[in-house]
């Protein structure tokens, strides 16, 4: 069975059929694998019209040759008259005029030219053109070509006679990669196959390669997850169907460009050291060689990620060397242009620890505050732990960022190192002491102190004066000393400005003293500004999660039910990104339970007393968040959920904060991690809750666990 009988293509199929009779011109133009040939057959055989066929040959650059095959195409439907036969003996010069013409008017319904793009820049190609423009209503002639290259079609285009479908048409949908992949027999769930059509960008082909790499396979779902361009199905198809026709140069190009996320003419000309690069992007994009343009205006592309992943893999089998020296070029490139992120990229990329440390030193906070620090981990991840948290520098700015990446047990690592070496200088010692405040491992006394140390270092106006005001504030009002943390959430708010994400942080505490002081207006002042600080990529970070729970609650004084439910729906996701913070997650979840207990929502209310609980038993001391866990169950109308385990099947307070992370894909030894316990530990609460919950799998667990509430 072939990959055209496993999968109809009904939906583009129904897009073909459908177009106009007055419309002679259909083009299917897409890079390789993306079925254009598979679609056309489908639609032939699935349509009651008559369909001529012919696929284009390299010698039918020769008009006289194509125009005889177009025509013994034809009489395969009905015959060809003499005359037009003897028409196609004219000189080249002619054929337009009369052949062309008399092919026209016998042509059928459907007269399908594939693989036109072998014809490109010839005399053949023309003809081709001449014959659509030549057809009478009622006949389409379909093309499938790689590329448009030589088809000059604006003509018809904007005569409204040409339907062109491109990529986007025939990229299989959710329910056509989820058939292929089960259809050459390789079993996987929903989930796996919807995941791996996404990564593929819905390219058949690719998608195609991949399944049958994974079938038979015991551990086919977990693989399905790691399946790379650089896997033997798929790196021989590039290899023989897109770069064994380039020449070694335009290979060489492509292979050492792979290592650019975004390719333009200038970097790619600085990195490769070589001229003309956007002329050449510019024809690789119009000859659809997997690369799209990104943005057309400034001339930048990307290649296909699959492409782009063989690229990379056959660069380091050619040239092991290269790699390193591409990157560190880019990473120059990328730093003159003041472009941080992928400058850090590229440092890290190259394994150069020097620059890395430079860069994040510089950047780091202004990357967080873009809203940049997942990217930024991604790349400390390439540098690798050791190069990290060897240097204390690094260590002390990495902590943050793997902290704002949501990524509790690399920045509670950073720190560790950062913590057992000795700092260089008085503002590396500040640096170490703010990221244990933030990471607060000492609980809410801890916090306080390492905040004031941090604090002797910080003038107004210096990078990180801002972000350790705030951390002073915070750990102020959890010791309940409330005139002084508003104090300083005021300093730091008027920075807002120039370093938005702590200012948003301090703005948020200014409306929540507001609401509890019950001054509405300013609370809803103070959390609008505080809203307007954060940009799209700042908003998911764990320290924008007080300004959406102060924002609902505006929302539910107000009487905005939608926007009160947009904002818990933001504030859950924040909270996720929030775990490197527990002083913040026990905050921001006691803030939860008390604006959805005031909205009726007692079940939400009480799983998110569970959260907070959760959280302040990660703190060695708790200041006032203690009391106003206290205040809160009293008010949720039972005893103290941290010692009775009412309602909870019996689970106590560390079974529950395992089942919490049951649901995610952290192993035992991650879930150790994130909750600083022994693996051991750990294994035993683990097997406690299957008990308890009378499951016999993790799975089981999760669904016992969401059926008694007890999980979201």
């Amino acid at each position: 069975m072939t990959r055209g009988e496993l999968v109809p293509r009904r939906r583009l199929i129904t897009d073909l059929a459908a177009v106009r009779d007055d419309v002679p011109l259909i083009l299917l133009v897409a890079p390789p694998g993306y079925g254009k040939s598979i679609a056309l057959r489908q639609w032939a055989a699935r349509d009651q019209r008559s369909f001529a066929w012919v696929t284009a040959e390299p010698a039918d650059r020769d008009p006289h040759r194509l125009l005889r095959r177009i025509a013994r195409a034809i009489g395969e439907i009905h015959p060809v008259e003499p005359a037009t036969w003897r028409s196609l003996s004219a000189p080249a010069s002619e054929l337009a005029g009369e052949a062309v013409p008399r092919l026209a008017a016998t042509a059928p319904e459907v007269l399908v030219i594939d693989d036109v793009h072998l014809l490109r820049g010839t005399p053949g190609q023309q003809l081709v053109l001449a014959l659509a423009e030549s057809l009478p209503t009622g006949s389409h002639l379909a093309i499938g070509a790689r590329s448009r290259l030589g088809l000059p079609v604006g003509g018809l285009r904007s005569q409204g006679r040409c339907a062109e479908f491109g990529p986007s048409d025939l990229r299989l949908s959710r329910a056509e990669a989820i058939n292929l992949i089960r259809a050459t027999g390789t079993a996987l769930p929903a989930e796996q196959a919807l995941g791996l059509n996404r990564r593929f960008e819905g390219w058949p082909a690719g998608v195609y390669l991949a399944a049958l790499s994974l079938r038979g396979r015991s551990d086919a779902v977990r693989a399905a997850g790691q399946v790379t361009g650089a896997d033997a199905y798929l790196s021989e198809y590039f290899r023989e169907v897109v770069l064994a026709a380039e020449p070694a140069d335009t290979v060489r190009f492509l292979l050492r460009s792979a290592t650019l996320d975004t390719l333009s003419g200038g970097v790619c000309d600085a990195v490769l050291r070589r001229h003309g690069s956007g002329q050449l992007l510019a024809g690789l994009a119009v000859r659809n060689l997997f690369v799209a343009p990104i943005h057309p205006a400034s001339r930048s592309y990307r290649y296909h990620p699959v492409f782009r992943e063989m690229l990379l893999a056959e660069l380091r089998r050619r040239e092991p060397a290269a790699e390193p020296a591409l990157h560190r070029r880019a990473a120059t490139w990328f730093e003159r242009r003041d472009q941080a992120e992928p400058a850090v990229r590229h440092a890290a990329a190259a394994g150069d620890t020097r620059a890395t440390t430079r860069l994040v030193l510089r950047h780091g906070r202004g990357l967080i505050n873009e809203g940049r620090a997942g990217p930024v981990a991604d790349a400390l991840d390439g540098l690798g732990r050791g190069a990290v948290e060897q240097d204390v520098r690094l260590a002390a700015r990495a902590g943050w960022v793997y902290a704002f990446a949501g990524r509790t047990l690399q920045a509670g690592a950073c720190l560790t190192a950062a913590t057992g070496q000795a700092a260089p200088d008085a503002k590396t010692a500040a640096a170490v002491e703010r990221l244990r405040a933030a990471l607060a491992p000492g609980g809410v006394d801890g916090m306080l102190g390492s905040a004031r140390r941090a604090a002797r270092a910080e003038r107004p106006g210096s990078p990180w004066y801002a972000t350790t005001m705030v951390l002073l504030g915070v750990a102020e009002g959890f010791t309940g000393n409330t005139v002084l943390a508003t104090a300083r959430f005021a300093r730091a708010a008027r920075t807002g400005a120039e370093y938005p994400v702590p200012a948003a942080l301090a703005l948020a505490g200014l409306a929540w003293h507001a609401a509890d002081q019950h001054d509405c207006a300013a609370s809803a002042a103070y959390a609008e500004e505080s809203a307007a600080l954060l940009g799209p990529g700042s908003r998911t970070y764990g320290w924008a999660v007080m300004t959406h729970l102060v924002r609902a609650r505006v929302a539910l004084e107000t009487g905005d039910a939608t926007a009160f439910r947009l904002l818990l729906g933001e504030a859950a996701e924040a909270m996720e990104q929030a775990r490197p913070f527990p002083w913040l997650v026990a905050a921001a979840s006691l803030r939860l339970s008390r604006v959805t207990l005031d909205a009726g929502d007692h079940t939400a209310a009480s799983k998110a007393a569970v959260r907070a609980r959760l959280a302040l038993d990660q703190l060695t001391t708790t200041g006032v968040l203690a009391e106003r866990y206290r205040a809160l169950t009293a008010d949720l109308g039972r005893e103290s959920a941290a010692d009775t385990g009412a309602g909870t099947a019996g689970l106590t307070a560390a079974e529950q904060r395992v089942l919490l992370l049951l649901p995610t894909h952290l192993t035992l030894n991650q879930i150790a991690g994130e909750l600083r316990l022994s693996r051991n530990t750990v294994k035993t609460q683990v097997a406690a809750v299957y008990r308890k919950l009378s499951a016999s799998t993790r799975a089981a667990a999760v669904v016992q666990g969401r059926e008694l509430g007890l999980l979201d």
